[in-house]
């Protein structure tokens, strides 16, 4: 086929099939790669919600046991207060302590050799 343009005569070039994009592979390539990025995206938040969740139960059994602790602290001081002490000696029958006299060293009653 020839074509005139101002008295000049050239020949138009067919097109080339050598190099095509095809559009529908990469429409199908960029759908593909969306879908797995998408199905990792929805595998790590179901992840991070179940850890959620466990460490949310996790920090309320530490809540629990931090208040028994405190609870059998509690009851530690009381057991050892002098005041529950001294209820249970009278339960004893035991006799009061009054006027403590202490033995005195006598330093002419020493034995020597």
């Amino acid at each position: 086929m020839t074509k005139i343009v101002n008295a000049y005569s050239s020949r138009i070039k067919p097109v080339s099939k050598g190099f095509r994009i095809d559009l529908k592979k990469i429409n199908i390539s960029i759908f593909s790669i969306l879908s797995v990025l998408g199905i990792f995206y929805l595998v790590s938040i179901s992840d991070l919600t179940v850890k959620g969740f466990a460490l949310q139960e996790l920090k309320s059994q530490a809540d629990s046991i931090s208040n028994e602790k405190l609870l059998n602290e509690e009851k530690i001081n009381k057991l050892q207060s002098y005041y529950y002490l001294s209820s249970r000696t009278k339960d004893l029958n035991m006799v009061a302590i009054g006027d403590i006299e202490y033995l005195n060293k006598n330093a002419t009653a020493l034995a020597k050799k």
